[in-house]
Protein backbone atom coordinates (compact mmCIF):
# COMPACT_ATOMS: atom_id res chain seq x y z
CA UNK A 1 0.00 0.00 0.00
CA UNK A 2 1.00 3.82 -0.45
CA UNK A 3 2.84 5.19 2.24
CA UNK A 4 0.40 8.04 2.53
CA UNK A 5 -2.97 6.32 2.52
CA UNK A 6 -5.11 6.20 5.14
CA UNK A 7 -8.17 3.93 4.19
CA UNK A 8 -9.00 2.14 1.76
CA UNK A 9 -12.84 2.34 0.09
CA UNK A 10 -13.93 -0.79 -2.25
CA UNK A 11 -17.40 0.31 -3.74
CA UNK A 12 -16.56 -2.11 -6.77
CA UNK A 13 -14.62 -5.14 -6.82
CA UNK A 14 -13.27 -7.40 -9.59
CA UNK A 15 -11.50 -6.52 -13.05
CA UNK A 16 -11.55 -7.74 -16.56
CA UNK A 17 -7.32 -6.93 -17.31
CA UNK A 18 -6.78 -10.17 -16.17
CA UNK A 19 -2.83 -9.36 -15.61
CA UNK A 20 -0.67 -12.51 -14.80
CA UNK A 21 0.85 -11.02 -11.20
CA UNK A 22 -2.36 -9.83 -10.12
CA UNK A 23 -2.86 -10.97 -6.41
CA UNK A 24 -6.48 -10.05 -5.94
CA UNK A 25 -7.02 -12.82 -8.59
CA UNK A 26 -4.91 -15.37 -7.69
CA UNK A 27 -7.01 -15.20 -4.38
CA UNK A 28 -10.00 -15.10 -6.00
CA UNK A 29 -9.76 -17.74 -7.83
CA UNK A 30 -7.42 -19.46 -5.38
CA UNK A 31 -8.24 -20.23 -1.64
CA UNK A 32 -11.46 -17.21 -1.50
CA UNK A 33 -12.71 -18.63 -4.23
CA UNK A 34 -16.09 -19.13 -2.52
CA UNK A 35 -16.45 -16.15 -1.73
CA UNK A 36 -15.91 -14.65 -5.56
CA UNK A 37 -18.58 -17.03 -7.16
CA UNK A 38 -18.33 -14.92 -10.16
CA UNK A 39 -14.41 -14.98 -10.31
CA UNK A 40 -12.91 -12.11 -10.68
CA UNK A 41 -15.80 -10.21 -12.61
CA UNK A 42 -16.40 -6.59 -12.08
CA UNK A 43 -19.66 -6.00 -9.37
CA UNK A 44 -20.70 -3.36 -7.65
CA UNK A 45 -20.53 -3.11 -3.86
CA UNK A 46 -23.68 -0.85 -3.39
CA UNK A 47 -23.32 -1.11 0.38
CA UNK A 48 -19.67 0.70 0.38
CA UNK A 49 -21.44 3.72 -1.72
CA UNK A 50 -22.84 4.72 1.97
CA UNK A 51 -19.39 4.86 3.68
CA UNK A 52 -18.08 8.55 4.54
CA UNK A 53 -14.70 9.57 5.33
CA UNK A 54 -13.24 12.72 7.11
CA UNK A 55 -10.17 15.66 6.90
CA UNK A 56 -7.18 14.37 6.98
CA UNK A 57 -7.87 10.70 4.98
CA UNK A 58 -6.44 9.61 1.73
CA UNK A 59 -8.22 6.85 0.54
CA UNK A 60 -7.25 4.57 -1.89
CA UNK A 61 -10.43 3.71 -3.94
CA UNK A 62 -10.47 0.36 -5.23
CA UNK A 63 -7.40 -1.81 -4.54
CA UNK A 64 -9.69 -5.05 -4.86
CA UNK A 65 -9.76 -4.38 -8.85
CA UNK A 66 -9.77 -1.57 -11.57
CA UNK A 67 -12.83 0.69 -11.47
CA UNK A 68 -11.49 2.34 -15.25
CA UNK A 69 -11.26 -1.71 -16.80
CA UNK A 70 -13.86 -1.92 -20.02
CA UNK A 71 -15.64 -4.43 -17.66
CA UNK A 72 -16.90 -1.33 -15.49
CA UNK A 73 -19.75 0.43 -16.90
CA UNK A 74 -19.49 4.27 -16.81
CA UNK A 75 -22.83 4.49 -14.45
CA UNK A 76 -21.04 3.20 -11.86
CA UNK A 77 -18.00 4.77 -12.09
CA UNK A 78 -20.53 7.82 -11.55
CA UNK A 79 -22.00 6.87 -8.81
CA UNK A 80 -18.51 6.15 -7.06
CA UNK A 81 -17.80 9.81 -7.70
CA UNK A 82 -20.95 10.71 -6.78
CA UNK A 83 -20.39 9.20 -2.92
CA UNK A 84 -16.77 10.54 -2.73
CA UNK A 85 -18.55 13.92 -3.34
CA UNK A 86 -20.07 13.27 0.50
CA UNK A 87 -16.65 13.39 1.58
CA UNK A 88 -15.46 16.78 0.53
CA UNK A 89 -12.39 17.15 3.32
CA UNK A 90 -10.94 13.62 2.33
CA UNK A 91 -8.74 13.18 -0.70
CA UNK A 92 -9.07 9.93 -2.98
CA UNK A 93 -6.53 7.82 -5.28
CA UNK A 94 -7.79 6.18 -7.94
CA UNK A 95 -5.81 3.49 -9.94
CA UNK A 96 -6.01 2.03 -13.41
CA UNK A 97 -4.43 0.49 -16.15
CA UNK A 98 -7.08 1.94 -18.29
CA UNK A 99 -6.67 6.27 -17.99
CA UNK A 100 -8.54 6.87 -21.28
CA UNK A 101 -11.32 6.27 -19.50
CA UNK A 102 -10.00 10.13 -17.08
CA UNK A 103 -10.48 12.17 -20.12
CA UNK A 104 -13.88 10.95 -21.07
CA UNK A 105 -15.01 11.02 -17.80
CA UNK A 106 -13.65 14.35 -17.13
CA UNK A 107 -15.78 16.81 -15.55
CA UNK A 108 -17.74 14.20 -13.26
CA UNK A 109 -14.95 13.96 -10.99
CA UNK A 110 -14.81 15.57 -7.69
CA UNK A 111 -11.91 17.98 -7.04
CA UNK A 112 -11.05 16.06 -4.27
CA UNK A 113 -9.51 12.87 -6.32
CA UNK A 114 -6.20 12.13 -7.95
CA UNK A 115 -6.05 10.46 -11.31
CA UNK A 116 -3.34 7.31 -11.46
CA UNK A 117 -2.68 5.12 -13.34
CA UNK A 118 -0.13 2.07 -13.23
CA UNK A 119 2.44 2.14 -15.45
CA UNK A 120 5.26 -0.48 -15.28
CA UNK A 121 7.95 0.68 -17.88
CA UNK A 122 8.26 2.47 -21.33
CA UNK A 123 8.01 -0.89 -22.93
CA UNK A 124 4.81 -3.16 -23.97
CA UNK A 125 4.54 -6.00 -22.19
CA UNK A 126 1.40 -7.59 -23.94
CA UNK A 127 1.46 -10.85 -22.86
CA UNK A 128 1.10 -9.38 -19.10
CA UNK A 129 -1.94 -8.29 -19.47
CA UNK A 130 -5.28 -7.68 -21.64
CA UNK A 131 -5.61 -4.08 -20.17
CA UNK A 132 -4.66 -1.23 -22.67
CA UNK A 133 -0.54 -1.33 -23.35
CA UNK A 134 1.87 0.74 -21.41
CA UNK A 135 2.39 3.28 -24.24
CA UNK A 136 -1.36 4.03 -24.20
CA UNK A 137 -1.08 4.40 -20.89
CA UNK A 138 1.06 6.92 -20.91
CA UNK A 139 -0.49 9.22 -24.34
CA UNK A 140 -3.42 8.78 -22.07
CA UNK A 141 -1.84 10.41 -18.99
CA UNK A 142 -0.31 12.77 -20.86
CA UNK A 143 -3.81 13.88 -22.03
CA UNK A 144 -5.30 13.65 -18.80
CA UNK A 145 -2.43 16.14 -18.17
CA UNK A 146 -3.13 19.12 -20.76
CA UNK A 147 -7.22 18.48 -19.82
CA UNK A 148 -7.77 17.91 -16.51
CA UNK A 149 -6.82 20.03 -13.60
CA UNK A 150 -6.61 17.41 -10.76
CA UNK A 151 -3.56 15.78 -9.44
CA UNK A 152 -1.77 12.74 -11.06
CA UNK A 153 -0.07 9.80 -9.41
CA UNK A 154 2.03 7.02 -11.34
CA UNK A 155 2.50 3.41 -9.53
CA UNK A 156 5.31 1.65 -11.31
CA UNK A 157 4.93 -1.44 -9.98
CA UNK A 158 5.25 -4.18 -10.38
CA UNK A 159 8.55 -2.62 -12.27
CA UNK A 160 9.20 -4.03 -15.73
CA UNK A 161 12.28 -3.61 -17.97
CA UNK A 162 12.50 -0.18 -19.16
CA UNK A 163 14.58 2.28 -20.93
CA UNK A 164 15.89 4.73 -18.13
CA UNK A 165 15.80 7.88 -20.58
CA UNK A 166 12.62 7.12 -22.60
CA UNK A 167 10.99 6.38 -19.24
CA UNK A 168 12.18 9.48 -17.50
CA UNK A 169 11.25 11.64 -20.35
CA UNK A 170 7.37 10.07 -20.48
CA UNK A 171 6.92 10.79 -16.48
CA UNK A 172 8.36 14.06 -17.39
CA UNK A 173 5.11 14.47 -19.75
CA UNK A 174 2.97 13.48 -17.28
CA UNK A 175 4.09 15.68 -14.48
CA UNK A 176 2.75 13.42 -11.21
CA UNK A 177 2.38 14.93 -7.88
CA UNK A 178 4.02 11.18 -6.97
CA UNK A 179 5.65 8.24 -8.32
CA UNK A 180 5.56 4.88 -6.85
CA UNK A 181 7.97 2.33 -7.58
CA UNK A 182 8.40 -1.62 -6.46
CA UNK A 183 9.02 -5.30 -7.41
CA UNK A 184 6.84 -7.84 -7.40
CA UNK A 185 5.81 -9.20 -3.96
CA UNK A 186 4.40 -12.74 -5.70
CA UNK A 187 6.93 -14.25 -7.41
CA UNK A 188 5.90 -14.62 -10.91
CA UNK A 189 9.65 -13.90 -12.26
CA UNK A 190 8.64 -10.85 -14.57
CA UNK A 191 10.85 -9.38 -16.71
CA UNK A 192 12.55 -7.45 -13.97
CA UNK A 193 15.28 -4.41 -14.44
CA UNK A 194 18.29 -4.66 -12.04
CA UNK A 195 18.33 -3.08 -8.67
CA UNK A 196 20.76 -0.87 -9.99
CA UNK A 197 19.05 0.59 -12.70
CA UNK A 198 15.77 1.03 -10.57
CA UNK A 199 17.83 2.53 -8.05
CA UNK A 200 18.78 5.30 -10.98
CA UNK A 201 15.58 5.87 -11.96
CA UNK A 202 14.38 6.59 -8.49
CA UNK A 203 17.29 8.74 -7.82
CA UNK A 204 16.75 10.55 -11.19
CA UNK A 205 12.48 10.69 -10.39
CA UNK A 206 13.40 12.09 -6.88
CA UNK A 207 14.38 15.32 -8.45
CA UNK A 208 11.60 15.47 -10.64
CA UNK A 209 9.06 15.01 -7.66
CA UNK A 210 8.07 12.81 -4.35
CA UNK A 211 8.81 8.73 -4.80
CA UNK A 212 7.08 6.07 -2.87
CA UNK A 213 9.71 3.30 -2.11
CA UNK A 214 7.89 0.30 -2.31
CA UNK A 215 9.40 -3.52 -2.09
CA UNK A 216 13.05 -2.71 -3.57
CA UNK A 217 14.83 -5.88 -3.96
CA UNK A 218 17.13 -7.46 -6.34
CA UNK A 219 15.92 -8.37 -9.65
CA UNK A 220 15.02 -12.44 -9.40
CA UNK A 221 17.48 -13.08 -11.65
CA UNK A 222 20.23 -11.30 -10.06
CA UNK A 223 19.67 -13.71 -6.70
CA UNK A 224 21.18 -16.85 -5.93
Amino acid sequence: MFSFITDVYNPVKGCSNECVYCWFMSLATGRLRRYYQSGTAPRLVEGELARRFKRGDTVFVVDMGDLFCDGVPVEWIIKVCDAIRESPDAEFLFMTKNPERYVGIGAAFPSNVILGATIESDQDYPALSKAPSQSDRVTAMIRVAEALPHRRFVSVEPILDFNLDVLVDQLKKISPWGVAVGYDNWKHRLPEPSRERTEALISTLETLTTVYRKTIRSAWWEQN
